[in-house]
């Protein structure tokens, strides 16, 4: 699930709207993909 949340933000969704669809936090997402990161 998270390899497929890192598709949708590399592809330029919003992480917010990344956290809606799943349901997890969106400082969850900034942490697992840091803006800049690989």
């Amino acid at each position: 699930e998270w390899a497929q949340m890192w598709r949708l933000i590399k592809g330029g969704m919003d992480r917010k709207q990344v956290a809606i669809i799943y349901d997890v936090g969106v400082s969850t997402l900034y942490k697992k993909f840091p803006v800049g990161g690989s």
